[in-house]
């Protein structure tokens, strides 16, 4: 009897453990990672700290060129005649402002016309208008003046829309975001020594802003009526300053000494 018993429970404690490790398998096939990989990422191969600093720069450099248009308009019973007549004020102008220190390079004609003129109590055309600009690039306020007094001096020439412009403007923006990035490292190393820390630059990023930009951005910020009375509005007639202004983001890795 006390047999039968023993094997009973013997039996009953077999069956136990069994069911341990029946039950415990899946409990331990259950532990694994999840999430994004991204997430996963950071579990297994974490960043270091980082930091990013910014620097910034600014450039001013004076406007160096222009150029100037100038309607030549002449007018006559012949077309022939005005238009010869116009030729001959520009071949004139021309020589006048070669005279006066302007690359000839920069003369040019730019756009030529002809209009037939009528009288009031007739459709028969009585005489012809012929325009055709003169477009002049220029160095100096000087340029500009003779280019005025032209206007002065004939009727039949009017200095029209000036556009200023700095001849080196890809090399001052070079030179802002250089600066700009200079800055950053500069700062860099100020926060380094002072915090006792090491900073590795690992990544950056930089941004300029250059002067026809920010004009493009104004302009569309007005409204249409703005905008109208903007370009009706004559355009300056002195050479002006123009700022450059660059930024630079460097991101840096953080460890400490």
């Amino acid at each position: 009897m006390l047999d039968i018993l023993g094997s009973k429970k013997h039996t009953l404690v077999f069956a136990s453990m069994m069911t341990l490790a029946v039950v415990s398998a899946p409990v331990a096939a259950q532990a694994q990672l999840s999430g994004t990989q991204e997430q996963l990422r950071e579990i297994l191969f974490p960043r270091p700290e980082q930091v990013s600093i910014e620097g910034s720069a600014e450039l001013n450099a004076a406007m160096d060129s222009a150029v100037a248009v100038l309607q030549v308009t002449t007018q006559d019973r012949s077309l022939e005649q005005a238009m010869i007549d116009n030729q001959a004020l520009r071949q004139q102008l021309s020589q006048a402002f070669i005279a006066a220190g302007i690359d000839p390079d920069t003369i040019y004609n730019a756009k030529f016309s002809s209009t037939p003129q009528s009288g009031f109590f007739s459709s028969k055309t009585n005489s012809y208008e012929v325009g055709a600009r003169l477009q002049v690039k220029i160095q100096s306020e000087t340029h500009l003046q003779r280019l005025a007094a032209a206007a002065d001096e004939h009727e039949e020439v009017e200095l029209g829309r000036i556009s200023f412009e700095h001849t080196e403007r890809q090399d001052y923006e070079l030179r802002a975001r250089t600066l700009a990035l200079e800055d950053a490292m500069a700062k860099s190393r100020m926060y380094a020594q002072a915090l006792g820390l090491t900073l590795t630059p690992v990544n950056f990023f930089s941004n300029s802003y250059s002067p026809r930009a920010q004009r493009q951005d104004i302009m569309l910020q007005r409204s249409a009526a703005a905008m109208s009375e903007m370009s009706a509005a004559p355009a300056p007639s002195n050479f002006d300053s123009v700022d450059y202004r660059a930024s630079a983001t460097v991101t840096f890795a953080v460890s400490r000494e």
